[in-house]
């Protein structure tokens, strides 16, 4: 995957060893012993890196926001015709969580709480932005009578599409382009 040029884990990979580690373990039951004994480094290694593990977080969730406005964000808005607009938001979103298995994009799905004062702040701004950009495009698909429901439909959106890490399994019989379609269908026409 393309990483960004001014990426933290670009540059360094004890933010992807973290990233992971983060994943596997939680946020809260994770020490930066351990985060260190994964990095095979000490703890005064790591120390020399890292600045704080709240800030290692907040690093780790801020290039997963990149990870998101360079794979779904910036492809989707160059796409004019609302419904593909749409269908590409949720294909490029799912791909995002799934197929790439980007730790940091998953640690931010429940693990963003764990911050506190500026930079829960600044990350809460971050994903209020995509939430809204989530809401823009359902708006574009929506017919004028039921707009007013675009933000509930983009959290619903939301909602569907990032619980999927948590039961998705690669290889399994459900393939990506198969749930990418299943969601798109679902989401655009309802169950019945």
């Amino acid at each position: 995957m393309k990483r960004s040029s001014n990426s933290a884990s670009l540059h360094n990979p004890i933010y992807d060893i973290a990233a992971q580690v983060f994943h596997k373990r939680g946020y809260d039951s994770t020490s930066m012993s351990d985060i260190a004994h994964a990095a095979r480094l000490t703890k005064a290694g790591l120390y020399h890196h890292i600045a704080s593990k709240e800030m290692l977080l907040y690093t780790i969730l801020n290039y997963g926001m990149d990870l998101t406005d360079e794979i779904v964000m910036r492809p989707v808005l160059e796409i004019r015709d609302p419904l593909e607009r749409l269908k590409q938001l949720i294909a490029r979103h799912l791909r995002l969580i799934l197929q790439e298995r980007n730790h940091e994009v998953t640690v931010i799905l429940h693990e963003d709480k764990s911050l506190r004062g500026t930079l829960r702040k600044k990350m809460n701004e971050r994903k209020k932005h995509y939430i809204d950009f989530v809401e823009k495009v359902v708006a574009g698909v929506l017919p004028r009578r039921r707009k007013s429901k675009a933000r509930i439909a983009a959290f619903a959106l939301l909602g569907m599409m990032n619980w999927c890490y948590q039961w998705y399994r690669p290889g399994g019989r459900i393939t990506v382009p198969a749930l990418v379609n299943g969601m798109t269908e679902i989401f655009l026409h309802g169950v019945a």
